[in-house]
């Protein structure tokens, strides 16, 4: 009798798993299909893109040594036509080389416009500020203030990622467009902020020396007092650019080594 019902309820089991199998098992395998598909996609996309990644490294190496072997023109074609075809990363930090190789042909239109690019594709705010500050850098050491003011106005703000380094060149754009007010802000700023890198700090300094000089003989006793001022107005004016420029570059190269 146990025997019976046991069986009984064996084939009422079977019934119960058939209809279900039935009813959802199309559904089931459906599933079943989707996750090895797209399990089989994510290989094939991963697969792919190694593939992508080793032949641009390839490139931008090649690219590296013909500028190091003296064609930057070569070089810095390449690193554009590798820019126009790579992921993100590579796209951004190949047009800051190209951007660089022309700025070393004195070429510096042709500079700013591969900033700008190398800004347009990066998608880590921190690289996108980068390539904006140095495109600002080159306007203002061709003495296009106010176009080098608009970038730098945003990559000031506080806790920018070149927040002080964009706080400097702002206050010398202001300073060279005569805002003696707002540009001794900026350098009153960078002298007495905790945490400003102590190159940026003592250049901050240097230049409210030199503007307080330049208040204190707003009226020159003779004209030779007058092109002194001057001439010492530019010296220094080189002098910012040339270092916070340097800075610049040695965060480029930090950036572009962890990308590697």
């Amino acid at each position: 009798m146990v025997d019976f019902i046991n069986e009984v309820e064996e084939e009422l089991r079977k019934d119960d798993y058939n209809k279900f199998l039935k009813q959802y098992g199309p559904y089931l395998l459906g599933v079943i299909v989707a996750i090895i598909l797209v399990a089989a996609y994510l290989e094939f996309a991963k697969s792919k893109n190694d593939r992508i990644a080793r032949s641009v490294s390839a490139s931008y190496v090649e690219a590296g040594e013909l500028a190091a072997d003296g064609n930057p023109q070569e070089a810095a074609r390449q690193f554009v036509a590798i820019a126009e075809q790579s992921p993100s990363g590579y796209a951004g930090l190949s047009y800051m080389r190209a951007a660089a190789l022309k700025l070393d042909e004195n070429k510096p239109l042709e500079a700013i416009g591969l900033f700008d690019r190398a800004a347009g594709v990066f998608e880590k705010q921190r690289h996108i500020d980068l390539a904006v500050l140095k495109s600002a850098y080159v306007l203002t050491g061709q003495g296009r203030y106010d176009d080098a003011r608009l970038r730098l106005v945003p990559l000031a703000q506080k806790d920018a990622p070149f927040e002080y380094l964009a706080r400097e060149l702002l206050a010398l754009n202001l300073k060279e467009t005569g805002d003696l007010d707002a540009a001794k802000k900026e350098y009153s700023y960078l002298e007495n902020i905790p945490g400003v890198p102590p190159s940026v700090q003592q250049r901050a300094k240097q230049a409210m020396t030199l503007i307080r000089a330049a208040e204190a003989a707003a009226l020159p006793a003779n004209s030779a007092s007058a092109d002194t001022t001057n001439e010492v107005s530019d010296t220094e004016l080189g002098a910012e650019v040339e270092a916070g420029a340097e800075i610049a570059d040695e965060t480029e190269t930090g950036e572009e080594t962890s990308h590697e």
